[in-house]
């Protein structure tokens, strides 16, 4: 049964925090994990600082790891690898390692040793995945409420992308242009992994050009499932997204890799719908020769397409701080520093807004979003 618990959570104070993950958990049947080693993935964008919204709160962290604790875990490992990742990456700033410290779990390095898996739904394509997959018994995704640029939504499902170390993650937008492939891409990973929970925090959520670079939106809520899938369908129900919109819960659907949620134990999401939220909006569907099972000359069709419907992100000088973020991840190269500014080569941006997605002041906009 894909049943989705969501609870009512309203601050970030510990001892809410604590009581709201523990019902969330039980009332979404959280498997045993007595003896188990476990792998906690949160999601860190990058290292922010908590009231910036954009990873998975600290506090919300600190109870998943108590409540394992106290469940008789054997071990908890706790990671993370976002797309501009410097050696040795500790989660400082957000304070995600302090509470491992604090709580007896391990923080892990996703780039060691990485091992390539094929991956389901991509035309046997091979990508690099964490290591410590192979040596935990249970991986746990422990997303952020959040709207994301390119796919509409971030969830559970999407959360696995971190598994994939540092800018290897890059070259999968150049691989997958459309939002369809990227999400067969996303669906393949979770195929691999097979998470075995999923706890979202949607304490303060963000809604607008997310992932990064969105508002915060007070929700006050927790999610819980055995079905990440699910846990994702329900948050787009509060977003107000149809599953057909969203493309990984549509890809996931069809792959028959989660399933719609069969109860919602405690709060119903479809009477949680917030028809002011700040939503993505949503594009057509590229309609063209799937080309996953094309050759490369519909690719390059596909390619110019993507760039046709979608808008190139635009770049602001007053707030740039020339952190060169932008360039780094851009795997298309399309981006260069001249006369301290960026420019962009339109011709050769693939329109993936991984930018977007790394830039720390908001200096890069994204017309996409619903107007107020």
């Amino acid at each position: 049964m894909s049943k989705v618990a969501i609870v009512r959570c309203s601050a970030y104070e510990q001892a809410e925090v604590d009581e709201a993950v523990r019902q969330a958990c039980m009332q979404a049947s959280m498997p045993s994990v007595e003896g188990m080693r476990i792998l906690l993935k949160p999601n860190i964008l990058s290292d922010a600082k908590p009231e910036r919204n954009i990873t998975t709160h600290p506090m919300v962290v600190r109870s998943m790891i108590r409540l394992l604790k106290e469940h008789g875990a054997k071990q908890i490992l706790v990671g993370d690898s976002p797309g501009l990742q410097v050696p040795n990456f500790l989660p400082k700033l957000s304070g995600i390692h302090q509470v491992c410290l604090e709580e007896g779990a391990e923080w892990v390095d996703f780039t060691k040793q990485p091992r390539l898996h094929t991956i389901p739904y991509t035309s046997n394509k091979q990508l690099l995945l964490t290591s410590v997959l192979s040596e935990v018994d249970m991986v746990f995704s422990l997303p952020k409420f959040k709207t994301h640029q390119l796919m509409y939504a971030t969830g559970a499902v999407k959360n696995l992308f971190g598994l994939v170390p540092n800018l290897s993650k890059s070259p999968c937008h150049v691989l997958f242009p459309t939002r369809e492939q990227f999400a067969s891409l996303m669906v393949g990973i979770a195929e691999v992994v097979k998470p075995s929970f999923s706890l979202m925090d949607g304490v303060i959520g963000m809604e607008g050009p997310g992932p990064a670079n969105g508002r915060p939106r007070h929700l006050g809520l927790l999610l819980a499932s055995t079905d990440a899938l699910a846990l994702d369908y329900a948050q787009a129900q509060i977003m107000g997204y149809s599953s057909e919109q969203v493309p990984i819960i549509a890809e996931g659907l069809k792959r028959g890799i989660g399933s719609v949620p069969s109860s919602y134990p405690v709060l119903d999401a479809r009477e949680l719908v917030l028809p002011d939220y700040q939503r993505i909006e949503v594009q057509k569907r590229t309609r063209f020769v799937h080309s996953l099972i094309i050759p490369f000359f519909f690719s390059k069709l596909i390619r110019w397409k993507v760039k046709k419907d979608r808008k190139a992100p635009v770049f602001l000088v007053d707030p740039c701080i020339r952190c060169r973020k932008c360039i780094d991840i851009c795997p298309a190269h399309a981006l260069t520093m001249q006369d301290k500014r960026i420019i962009i080569d339109e011709k050769a941006c693939i329109r993936c807004y991984c930018c977007h997605e790394v830039c720390p002041v908001s200096a890069i906009l994204v017309d996409e979003t619903i107007p107020s």
